[in-house]
């Protein structure tokens, strides 16, 4: 039967009634053809997280530059609230970037969101400050954080199921994290963007024009991320639906009405895994700077050295889902972050040195970065092809725009009211407690990533009627 895959990608499709696509064999693509996959989704992802946390690196540089005429602490929440402020768009980027990338395929979607991310970075890079054109300089601000917003409600999870389809079936845990080690580097950049602009450049040239080069720098790679997007074919399970009636014309409708529970399982987890994320590289850096603990160099070494410990632990949470159940390598990550928080926090805050800071942020990235690859391989387990974009979309972002962005917001609020440093590791243990009992109630007892019905077919029947 004709099924509208490229020659080159070694699939066998057959159709049983009702349309549903099934896979003799592991999808295989030649080597060349996977690398442009991998280097097509990994360009945008790293772009947007350098993005997200060159903001929250340079929040107390922003707050001088958009927000002059307020005391520091009331400037740097409100440069804080405005990174929320651009997240709580997401979930309708989410509905239609799922959308574009349910109807019209993986790459498309990919493209769109890599265009608007470069065009918004490049923006803000350029942006007049309160100075130039008074109130209208933090509307600019916000406007650009929208739109990255936007941009990036369709990148991370869009790159992770373009990868995740085109994997082999035995290699699509270390795929998937592959994806998220991007991301890993893109915040090891931004870290290392902000320590050396901060060692090389004076105060009052940082706060005037050194900011604005890390985000043009940005905008540049993005446009290289097109380049190769463009060049790369789509995932060959999406385009094997072209030849059956599965591609829904309303994909939203189809999760709303068939996947509620299993879009609770993911939006549960995942708020765990961003509270901890945008809390580690978006707020930490930030309060110990403002408070005096460390310097901006020591700030931005330290958070930059765990990130690498950050992208181990991705790596490795990618192999263990490729060898052992997930809803038990799931239980153990969540698990590992809770026991972690509350000391890796005493460390960071009281220790006011830089081992101190290096060592707690070290020991919470440990199982922050395998939480965070399991949030991508979970979308892959619960939803099924036809709807998998917008599921795992619309998931991700609301956890992101109702938890994980307002984490620096919210950490900061936390500790003015209560006096504590140590407050926001409690809020991240009740978080983190919730993701346990999502993955606990939610997840099959033996669901392997190798399964053949993961990728092609429904959901993995253990998991169908999640």
């Amino acid at each position: 039967m004709a099924t509208g895959l490229p020659p080159w990608s070694g699939a066998r499709v057959r159709s049983r009634p009702g349309g549903v696509i099934l896979a003799d064999s592991p999808v295989d693509l030649d080597r060349r053809a996977y690398r442009r996959v991998v280097a097509a989704a990994t360009t945008g992802t790293f772009v947007e997280v350098y993005d997200l946390l060159i903001y929250g690196y340079f929040a107390s540089v922003l707050a001088e530059q958009f927000f002059p005429r307020q005391d520091p602490t009331a400037a740097l929440l409100s440069t804080f609230a405005i990174l929320a402020l651009g997240s709580v768009v997401r979930p309708a980027g989410a509905v239609i970037f799922g959308h574009v990338g349910d109807r019209l395929g993986r790459r498309t979607a990919l493209v769109a969101s890599v265009l608007l991310m470069s065009g918004s970075t490049m923006a803000l890079g350029l942006l007049p400050t309160y100075h130039t054109v008074g109130i209208l300089a933090p509307v600019l601000l916000l406007v650009c954080r929208v739109l990255q917003g936007l941009s990036a409600s369709g990148e991370l999870t869009g790159a992770n199921v373009l990868v995740f389809e085109h994997a082999p079936s035995d290699r699509r845990g270390r795929a998937v994290s592959i994806v998220n080690v991007a991301g890993n580097v893109g915040a090891l950049t931004a870290a290392a963007t902000g320590f050396a602009l901060a060692r090389s450049l004076e105060p009052e040239q940082l706060a005037t024009w050194g900011w604005r080069l890390a985000f043009l720098v940005a905008s540049l790679i993005g446009l290289v991320g097109l380049y190769v997007r463009t060049r790369v074919l789509d995932s060959p399970v999406f385009v094997a639906l072209g030849d059956a009636p599965k591609r829904d014309s309303a994909p939203i409708v189809r999760t709303l009405r068939t996947a509620k529970r299993r879009l609770l399982v993911l939006t549960v987890w995942t708020a765990a895994a961003s509270l901890g994320g945008f809390m580690l590289v978006g707020f930490l850096p930030s309060y110990l700077i403002r408070v005096g603990r460390l310097s901006p160099a020591d700030a931005f070494a330290a958070n930059g050295l765990s990130i690498i410990v950050l992208g181990l632990s991705t790596m490795l949470g990618g192999y263990l889902v490729d060898r052992y159940p997930v809803r038990r390598v799931a239980i153990g990550v969540v698990v590992g972050a809770a026991l972690a928080a509350v000391p890796a926090f005493l460390l960071i805050v009281r220790s006011g040195t830089f081992a101190g800071a290096l060592i707690g942020q070290s020991l919470w990235a440990m199982f922050l970065g395998a939480s965070g690859m399991l949030g991508a391989v979970l979308s892959m387990v619960l939803f099924p092809v036809p709807i998998r974009f917008t599921g795992t979309a619309l998931a991700s972002n609301l956890a992101v725009a109702l938890v994980g962005s307002s984490a620096p917001y919210v950490s900061a609020s936390l500790i003015a009211a209560t006096g504590s440093p140590v407050s926001p590791a409690i809020y991240v243990v009740v978080v983190t407690m919730a993701a346990l009992l999502a993955a606990i109630v939610g997840l099959p007892s033996r669901s392997f990533l190798r399964s053949p019905g993961i990728p092609h077919g429904p959901a993995d029947p253990r998991t169908a009627e999640i």
